[in-house]
């Protein structure tokens, strides 16, 4: 993937996702722009792969939302799918009534495999939610964005 526009898919996303989530001081185990060293850890990245959206939990609850994949790990369950590859998400009770906590997201892949991982709920669950709308909707159109949104004229990343 040598020609792969991690620097601007990052870049945008990180934008697009600043733009809808609340500030992150309050996420207890997710990070929005960098990723938990104990994450790193378990995962391999490709040359050039950069991280957009982090959690970690432990050993057998953590994921990293990459420029190029969904990493992760729960219940047991490793998961190490391309992100153009994301079908469907479905994120259950991620308000969980105001409160802090955990959720599990459920993601249909191609080919009709599904993947679960253990996520950071209310506020957090903006990050990873914002993440895969991203691909759905701002990545499709890439050409057209800003290479750093937050310095367009506009503001609009366009």
């Amino acid at each position: 993937m040598d020609n792969w526009p991690d620097a601007k898919i990052r870049s945008t996303a990180l934008w697009y996702i600043g733009k809808h989530a609340i500030s992150t001081p309050e996420y207890r185990y997710t990070l929005v722009g960098d990723a938990h060293p104990e994450a790193l850890a378990r995962a391999a990245l490709q040359p050039g792969e950069l991280v957009i959206v982090s959690f970690f939990l432990a050993a057998d609850g953590w994921f990293l939302l990459t420029t190029r994949r969904v990493l992760g790990a729960y219940a047991g369950r490793e998961v190490a799918a391309a992100t153009l590859d994301v079908r469907d998400t479905w994120f259950g009770d991620f308000k969980t009534g105001g409160r802090v906590g955990l959720g599990v997201m459920w993601l249909r892949l191609a080919g009709s495999d599904e993947a679960v991982l253990q996520y950071e709920t209310w506020r957090a669950s903006m990050a990873p939610i914002y993440y895969f709308r991203y691909w759905a909707i701002k990545y499709p159109v890439l050409d057209q964005l800003a290479a750093e949104p937050r310095a367009a004229a506009d503001g609009g990343g366009v």
